[in-house]
């Protein structure tokens, strides 16, 4: 439970917290800070998701049972940095 928890559940909490503030009412945060604070949960958790994405790498050559989780963890933190990206073409 500990390794599901650290790579699937603290990442994907994150991504929910993105989502609350992003689609929040104006009203509720004034829009700059809003917008702000969603740049700054996406670049954190694109990131982050970089570096999971290399420790899966390494965890892949060297063999490891946990690169799958560690690949899980860095597509989930990717899903806002993608979001920003589409939200601005």
């Amino acid at each position: 439970m500990k390794k599901i928890a650290r790579h699937l559940l603290i990442p994907a909490a994150a991504t929910v917290i993105f989502f609350i503030i992003a689609f929040l009412p104006a009203e509720f945060l004034a829009c700059r800070n809003r917008g702000q604070i969603s740049v700054c949960i996406a670049l954190a958790a694109g990131l982050l998701g970089i570096f999971a994405a290399v420790e899966a790498l390494i965890s892949r050559v060297r063999g490891d049972e946990n690169s799958v989780l560690w690949m899980a963890s860095a597509l989930i933190l990717a899903i806002p940095a993608i979001f920003i990206v589409l939200d601005a073409a």
